[in-house]
């Protein structure tokens, strides 16, 4: 029996409508994929490749004049000074300008000492001086009477002498006694002891003269000592400079020797820049550099070149003029591979204010003379970290390009006959949005020179010789190159920015 839930049975025609309904479906999508999916792709030509890649030139030019080497330095001071108190005593007076920052002058009294005990001294040995002329006095008189003595001890011994003679006569005739010849032997004796005992007189009398000139000398030397720690209670700057340091107070106590102010000296100041190896090489190969020395025995000595320090305050830069002195210390810098040079300025008042805009040019007319800056550095102080622009003359060829011209890996393109040559270079410097580098243009030259079995040899001078200065895709050395025009320089593009122009030209053409 059926269920009385179960529904009515499936019948042939039931199925039948299914299977048709099913076919109907699947040959209706298979149709419509075939139609409408299947497009025809349009037929693309690929542009003919051009002979030569177009690029945009400027000229070659040799750079004239003195080559800007730009660095980094700080102010110190040419000297410092440490004054110390020759000799003890208290403070009585006080210069004003002896406190940090002010400045001093040549022979301005710093401190003056209590002199009251050094006046004595010298009082005191100007007296002793006068008791020791006083008894130099007694002495020569003692011995001018001593002399006297002497005189009449000798007549006494002479005459003495005669009286024994004759008493010897007297008793060889028998006319005399041998007691008489005794009396006249003891007077010669004593007349004879009494010129001993003066002559001994006179010879101590003379080494007392002697003792008592060298206790003036002594005397002398005393009272110069004397004099001169009198004088030291008196200390005075013995420079123009300003006080860097100072310790002492009035009615304080120094002891010898006690140093109490540092000055600076600021009749000249220095400018300490370190300079890399490169740099120092066209220094040293400046033409300063072989008027001032015979070519290789210059030894770590340096050439006078000139420079212009330069202290940026708001748009204003503060500029004085420097000469090369020195390198500072025995060579090369240990922790930063480069040399400590010092530059010195003999002027360090002589400032001149330059107007700038905003991107750091110069104002025309802008000049003031150093006497007229009023809101900025008057001169130079120490602790300043300025600005260092070496001008030197090189003696040797080099050539100033656009700065969108240099490269990555600092290479440049030049169009030497219709190829692109690849030259590596060397930046030496900047100025504004032109480059001067160190080529070697005679190499490109010689290898566009050379002769091939298809080209004839030509002659290109470096006049004829172009600088690449738009972006070139896949650029390779000895490609050919057709100039298509000049376009103006792009101050502040740097040859990562047309790296970027060149990858963003690169990936329009693949897309393309």
């Amino acid at each position: 029996m059926n269920s009385p839930t179960s529904g009515p049975p499936r019948t042939l025609k039931h199925l039948v409508l299914n299977i048709v309904v099913s076919i109907m479906i699947l040959g209706g999508c298979l149709f419509g994929y075939t139609l409408l999916g299947e497009r025809k792709r349009p037929a693309r030509s690929k542009p003919n490749k051009p002979a030569a890649t177009a690029v945009t030139t400027e000229a070659l030019q040799r750079h004239q004049g003195p080559l800007s080497i730009g660095s980094n330095g700080v102010v110190v001071p040419l000297r410092e000074i440490r004054l110390a108190t020759e000799v003890a005593g208290r403070v009585v007076e006080q210069s004003e300008n002896l406190r940090p920052g002010r400045e001093v002058s040549k022979g301005e009294t710093l401190i003056r000492l209590d002199a009251i005990e050094y006046e004595l001294e010298v009082r005191r040995l100007a007296a002793q001086k006068t008791q020791e002329d006083a008894e130099l006095a007694a002495a020569d008189v003692a011995i001018e009477n001593t002399a006297h003595l002497l005189r009449l001890a000798e007549e006494q011994v002479r005459l003495a002498s005669a009286e024994r003679i004759r008493a010897d006569a007297l008793v060889a005739r028998q006319a005399a006694s041998v007691a008489e010849v005794d009396v006249a032997k003891r007077a010669e004796l004593t007349a004879k002891s009494a010129l001993v005992e003066l002559q001994n007189r006179e010879r101590e009398l003379i080494a007392q003269r002697t003792l008592i000139l060298r206790k003036q000398a002594l005397t002398e030397v005393a009272s110069e000592r004397a004099k001169l720690d009198l004088s030291r209670t008196t200390v005075t700057s013995p420079i123009d400079g300003r006080v860097v340091q100072s310790g002492v107070e009035e009615q304080s106590f120094i002891a010898a020797g006690t140093s109490f102010v540092t000055i600076e000296d600021t009749t000249a100041i220095e400018v300490r820049s370190n300079l890399t190896v490169d740099q120092m090489y066209w220094v040293w190969n400046s033409a300063a550099m072989a008027n001032q020395f015979d070519q290789g025995n210059h030894g770590d000595r340096v050439p006078p070149v000139s420079a212009t320090i330069q202290y940026r305050l708001g748009k204003r830069v503060y500029q004085w003029q420097a000469v090369l002195a020195r390198i500072d210390g025995a060579g090369i810098d240990l922790d930063t591979r480069t040399y400590p040079c010092l530059l010195r300025v003999d002027s360090p008042a002589n400032v001149v204010a330059v107007e700038t805009d905003s991107a750091g040019d110069r104002s025309d007319n802008s000049s003031l003379p150093g006497n007229g800056v009023a809101d900025g550095p008057r001169r130079l102080m120490r602790g300043m970290f300025v600005s260092v622009t070496l001008n030197v003359q090189p003696t040797r060829t080099l050539y100033r390009v656009n700065e969108v011209a240099i490269r990555p890996g600092n290479r440049i393109w030049l169009d030497v006959d219709g190829k692109l040559r690849v030259v590596p270079v060397e930046v030496i410097s900047r100025m504004n949005d032109a480059v001067i580098v160190d080529a070697d243009i005679d190499s490109a030259l010689a290898m566009s020179t050379l002769p091939t079995s298809t080209m004839p040899t030509s002659t290109v001078t470096a006049d004829q010789v172009a600088v690449i200065i738009s972006p070139v895709s896949d650029p390779k050395d000895g490609m050919p190159v057709m100039t298509s025009g000049t376009t103006p320089r792009q101050a502040g593009r740097t040859p990562a920015g047309i790296a970027d122009d060149a990858s963003a030209l690169d990936s329009e053409k693949a897309a393309g």
